[in-house]
């Protein structure tokens, strides 16, 4: 199980990352994009992703993994955080940051991992 201050922390740690309220949810953003919320429950996550990892994630687990209806057009899936493992979903907000970032920011972050 992950907690919701983990998702903030480690969100928050990425570079040039922010918290900024998305229609009353937690959203975090890079270059004014949005790579996660936090939804009103209290443990679900939307994360952005591409269409390959969502596919083979809700098929695989579909009880952790989910597509809202309204959803099935855009490259986020919801992430049930009770049962996911943290270091799968670092995983996984680390690659919606990456996905959205600058790509320079993105190779900097990647290169200060390697020293």
């Amino acid at each position: 199980m992950t907690t919701i201050e983990s998702v903030r922390h480690f969100s928050l740690s990425l570079p040039e990352s922010k918290e900024i309220n998305h229609w009353g949810k937690p959203s975090f953003r890079v270059n004014n994009k949005i790579f996660a919320v936090i939804q009103d429950d209290g443990f679900t996550l939307t994360v952005k992703t591409v269409a390959e990892d969502r596919s083979m994630l809700t098929t695989l687990d579909p009880e952790t993994f989910k597509v809202p209806d309204s959803f099935s057009n855009l490259n986020y899936m919801n992430i049930n955080l009770t049962r996911v493992e943290e270091k799968e979903l670092k995983g996984l907000i680390l690659k919606a940051w990456s996905s959205i970032a600058p790509k320079k920011l993105v190779n900097k972050y990647f290169e200060g991992l390697k020293e």
